[in-house]
Order: structure tokens, then sequence, then C-alpha cells
């Protein structure tokens, strides 16, 4: 038995399903009729780093240690480390290692997210997906696969953007065609040898949602209704492109191939008001502000700031020409860590991804100048914390704006925990922390909502046809990092004993289940063969993150 996966980033049952009711998904309405169909729970924050690294190693963030693309740094005010994360930095193997090792699988790894650089997968092949330095080049292993590969897009990082923020969706369509046509051809050329397990990534639907989700969605209040329809249409149309595209590839697949189409979180509207946890924290006195005026001068810094890397030649200017040490002195203001009295501060905060905040306490013998002791004190601040947040209202609406407030060991597990933000907030829909010390509650700056209108769902989908699923049922909402052990476990490699992951056993038939028990064995935790990237390569990794609002 073979099983095929494809990962489309970013889709979400709320544009799904009204295009279904119209028709106009044929191809996935056969998999859910003939299938199974779930929403998919993402990971936390529900961003493509952490994500598709627990889709590969069927375990979170607290054991593979991927926050974000940036990862979380304890000893850095700013809350993150400056290096982008890449293939080298998750704990770990992958399960796509692990399945050609323990029972010999071959494996096609396609363009999957934080595969960069590449490395070698026993009998496998690994093409690099986002972010990669320069998107139009396949980076392959083995190096003797690369020559089956020419061009992987038409657009540079600086052509796309460039495209984008001219509104130009010939480009645009042009740049997708070809990538989805190339997609469409690999995996039909794989079906066609001996690959047992074949997964291959878009990341087109998630690109959209970012800039586009505005013209999409009447709701946003960047919409605009006399916009062109090419504009108000382009992200269904690619959703109806991506659904043809999969059509074609299901022709070229026996009913004997498990397939699984899955998406790493969802698509919605991006947070239009922002929580600025930082004004609670000062207001129940775990903040303190510098005194001198630093305040105002980090706010008219950070307005500065944000329209300058807005712009594509204004950020690249900023980051070619302004030594380290003043780039380093401008986020310190933009983020408002310049205005922080270190010295009588408990907590503060750190943005991380719609919808999650994270906030530290600044503890002694972890931060530069932590003024917590660890243990009982340091728990005591924690509960103020939570007690300081869970109830923050917005003061112009008198609504909720946070869902929850948790210790970080209440949502992860493992070795990496402690990487981890000390407090987690997750916030209502429209809001997403913010760095402001003044208001508790402020509007997303316009330049930012202008640039990435879109943004992510904790919810994205799982439907999965074929072999020994079930036919036609809805079940309950399995965990991302489930995907891939029901998959391995259909082709018949025995799974790791240490995953948070778990089969999917409500997806498969009852019958073959009994028939064909989930087997483990000893975990390799290895992880060899991944290895760092160079800065020049890091350097143009960063263009396609900033693109998408990623990272600054």
């Amino acid at each position: 038995m073979r099983a095929l996966l494809l990962g489309l980033d970013g889709v979400t049952f709320h544009v799904v399903d009204p295009l279904l009711k119209r028709g106009r998904m044929p191809a996935l309405a056969g998999l859910i009729a003939r299938g199974v169909r779930a929403r998919l729970r993402s990971t936390c924050p529900p961003i493509s780093a952490p994500a598709w690294v627990t889709f590969l190693t069927g375990n979170g963030p607290g054991r593979h240690g991927v926050y974000n693309f940036q990862n979380p740094d304890p000893r850095r005010y700013t809350g993150f480390a400056e290096t982008l994360v890449n293939s080298s930095f998750f704990r770990g193997t992958t399960l796509l290692d692990h399945a050609a090792r323990v029972s010999g699988t071959r494996v096609l790894a396609y363009r999957i997210p934080m595969t960069f650089p590449p490395w070698e997968i026993p009998n496998g092949v690994v093409v690099s997906g986002p972010p990669v330095p320069d998107r139009c080049k396949p980076y392959v292993r083995p190096a003797s696969a690369a020559a089956e590969f020419g061009p992987l897009s038409t657009l540079s990082h600086d052509e796309l953007a460039a495209v984008k923020k001219a509104l130009d969706v010939n480009a645009i369509d042009a740049c997708n065609r070809y990538e989805v046509d190339l997609l469409e051809h690999t995996v039909r050329r794989y079906l066609a040898g001996p690959m047992q397990v074949m997964v291959a990534f878009t990341g087109i639907p998630d690109a959209l949602h970012h800039g586009f989700w505005a013209y999409h969605d009447p709701s946003s209040p960047l919409h605009e209704p006399n916009a062109a329809a090419a504009l108000r249409t382009i992200i269904e149309r690619w959703y109806v492109e991506i659904d043809a595209m999969i059509g074609r590839i299901l022709a070229s697949v026996d009913d004997d191939t498990a397939v699984i189409v899955l998406s790493d979180h969802g698509g919605g509207p991006a947070p239009h008001r922002q929580v600025n946890f930082n004004v609670v924290l000062r207001s129940k006195g775990l903040l303190e502000v510098a005194g001198g005026g630093r305040a105002a001068v980090a706010t008219g810094a950070r307005r500065v700031v944000e329209r300058a890397r807005m712009q594509m030649p204004g950020r690249m200017w900023l980051k070619r020409h302004l030594p380290e040490r003043m780039q380093r002195q401008l986020r310190g203001l933009r983020n408002a860590t310049g205005a922080i009295a270190w010295e009588r501060t408990r907590a503060f905060t750190v943005p991380i991804h719609f919808p999650i905040t994270g906030i530290w306490v600044n503890l002694a013998e972890r931060h530069p100048k932590g003024v917590v002791q660890p243990g009982a004190e340091y728990e005591q601040v924690r509960d103020e914390i939570i007690a300081a947040v869970r109830d923050v209202r917005d003061p112009a609406t008198g609504t909720p704006v946070v869902l929850s407030a948790r210790r970080r060991e209440e949502i992860y597990a493992g070795g990496q925990v402690e990487t981890a933000p000390d407090v987690i907030i997750e916030t209502c829909a429209g809001y997403h922390g913010g760095v402001e010390i003044n208001d508790v509650v402020t509007d997303m700056p316009a330049a930012v909502l202008r640039k990435v209108n879109g943004s992510h769902t904790n919810e994205g989908i799982f439907i999965a046809a074929g072999g020994p699923f079930r036919r036609a049922v809805e079940i309950g909402m399995p965990n991302l990092a489930d995907v891939l052990p029901t998959a391995l476990h259909v082709v018949g490699s025995p799974l790791p004993d240490d995953l948070d992951g778990r089969v999917v056993a409500d997806a498969l038939d009852a019958e073959w289940l009994a028939t064909h028990p989930v087997q483990t064995v000893t975990s390799d935790d290895a992880g060899e063969g991944r290895v760092r990237l160079s800065d020049d390569d890091e350097a143009e990794m960063r263009k396609f993150l900033q693109g998408l609002g990623y990272v600054e």
C-alpha cells in the first residue's frame, strides 16, 4: 500500500465549504464522499515553522524546539534569537527518516517547509521547501536527483514582492500556474515509480491569504467592494485551480493508495486591534517604564521604523546601511524594550504570532537584568500575570479580548519547554498582542494591515480517502502531529515509541485496524545529517518571510 499526502498551506474549510456547496471543488468533494473529513488542530502558535516540523516529527514544539521562524530566546529582551530557524534546528529525526531506516520505506518530500538545507534520507528524495535562499532554485538531496528538477518558480523573492505590491494579478497567476503544474508533474512522475510515501506541498493559498484576504472578505475593515473582480476572487480562484490539480493527480491513483489532503493551519482576517499587555502588567506593578521621556521616544521611533519596514526599499536600506548595533537599538525602540526599566520590571510581553502572545518573567540567572528569583517567587509572578490578563476587555466595546492565559507547561511537553515564554496568551479573533506602553488596546498600524491583511487560524483541514480509510464520515479533531504517523501506519511502517502524535484510529476501518495493530520500535532520536546554512542564504530567506509579515 502507498500513501500520498498533499499539504496545502493555510487552506481553511471557511473557504472550502462554500466552494463545495457551489460544486466548484469536485476533487475534494469526491475524496470527502468516499473518505474522512475533519478539522485539524494546528500547533501553538499556528504558523508554518512549528507546524510543519510537528508534521514531520510527530512531536510538538516542546520536543522539537521550534516555535517560530525565529525561536524564542530568553537571554534577549526582544524575546527572539536573531538567526532564522532551518532544518538543522529541530531536535530529533523526522518520521520520513525513521520509516526509511526501520522499514526501508521509499519517500519523497517535495517542498515541505523547514526542509532547507536538504539532507539525505535513505532511498528518499528531499526537495527543500520554503523558506529557501532562491525560490527558483531546486535544493535537492541526493545530489544525483537534482538533475530531475528545473526551476521551481518563475519569480524571485524580490520579483514576487514587487508584483504583489503592484497587485499584478496576471503575473501572480502565471507564477502560481507554473508552480502548480510542476507540483502535479512531479507527483505523477513519482507515482509511476517505487515511492511508497509521497508528501508534496504548495504555499499558494497561505501567500494569497496574507496579501489578498481583505479583497476576499467583505467583513475586513480594508475590504474594497469596488475592487477589480480579479482581486476579489483570486483566493477562491486558486482554491479551485488547486482542486483541479488534485483531480488530475487522483486520476493516476488507484483505490489502494491512501490519499491525505491537509493544511498546517487555517486562514482568516488579520487582527485589526492590538492588546498591549505591557500596559496591563504596568498597571499591576509588574512592569516599570524608564524615565527621561524614553516612552515617548520609543513610540515615535516605532512609528517611523514601522513605516520604513513596510516598504521593501526602506526596509532593505535599513538592513544594508545601518550598523548592526544601531539596528538592535531601533528594534529595541520599536518593540518598547528600550522604554522599560528592567531593573524594576518583573514581567514583559513578546508577541509571537496571532493569536498567540508570550509573557516572560524577568528571571534572575536567565535574563541580563533579571529580578525575579526562581521557585516560589517565579510561580507567584506567573499567578499574578494570569490573573491580570485573563479578564482584559476592549475599553471601546467592553468585549473580552483574551481566550486563555496558561503556563507554558500546560501547553507544551518535552525537553524544549523552557525555551517557550513563561505564560502563553491566546487572544480573541480580531486582536493580537502589541507592544505599546500607554493604551491597553490600540488599532493595528494601517501600514501593517495594508501589507498583511490575512492571517492564520488554529484549525486546518484533514481529508483522507482510499486504502483503509473509512467512507463518508466526519470525525473529531485530530492533531497535526497525528497525520504522518497515520500515513506511515497505513503503509506498514512501525512508529517511534515516544511520539506526541498518534494514529487516528477513528479515521480507519475498524476491521482493518484490528488486523493491523499499531507497531512501535525504540525511538531513534538522531536527526544527523542536517546542516546549518550560511549568512548569505539566511539573508535571502529573510526576504520571503518579511513578505509574509513573519519576521522583521
